[in-house]
């Protein structure tokens, strides 16, 4: 669970390089202690697949710096674990949506976020550094909307602050 949040804070980071328009998105919630504990979002991959790409599930304590998501080849190698790669180079948008949609039957809470993250991250564009992966890209994008459509919160004040946020300052 936490590697998955390493992703939505990674992109929730990518999306407060450009200021939005509302001041108080310009303010940071980086503050916060942990943020990987505010939404309890299941795994999405199995931790073998993890361990067999070389990822390691990054712990983060109080103070540590915000992890960075895995090179690409580790990424690739994650998506192709899970039939979720065309070729070396492109990701394969169907595989991905049924692969959310298994994945939305078995964790029946997420249902509403998959079909919120599916239409964002399927549907539509893709953001991130132009130097970023598309196998990155995609993941990025399907962590952050879960992450963002939690319906398991907790209900604390530095998740409450993180949600603000995530609430005021969509991403672009």
């Amino acid at each position: 669970m936490l590697w998955i949040a390493v992703f939505c804070l990674t992109v929730l980071q990518v999306q407060t390089l450009e200021p939005p328009s509302d001041n108080n998105c310009k303010r940071s919630w980086h503050n916060v202690k942990n943020p990987l504990k505010c939404c309890n979002m299941p795994t999405i991959y199995k931790d073998e697949d993890f361990k067999a790409c070389g990822i390691e599930k990054p712990v983060m304590n109080d103070g540590d710096a915000k992890p960075r998501p895995p090179d690409c080849d580790k990424q690739i190698c994650l998506l192709q674990k899970n039939n979720l790669m065309k070729d070396e180079n492109t990701i394969d948008k169907a595989a991905i949506a049924a692969f959310l949609d298994k994945w939305a039957e078995i964790n029946v809470d997420f249902k509403d976020a998959v079909e919120i993250t599916k239409n964002k991250c399927i549907n539509g564009e893709l953001m991130g550094p132009p130097n970023m992966c598309e196998a990155n890209k995609i993941s990025l994008c399907i962590l952050a909307y879960i992450y963002r459509n939690c319906p398991k919160w907790e209900e604390t004040d530095d998740c409450a602050q993180i949600k603000d946020f995530i609430g005021k300052c969509p991403p672009p």
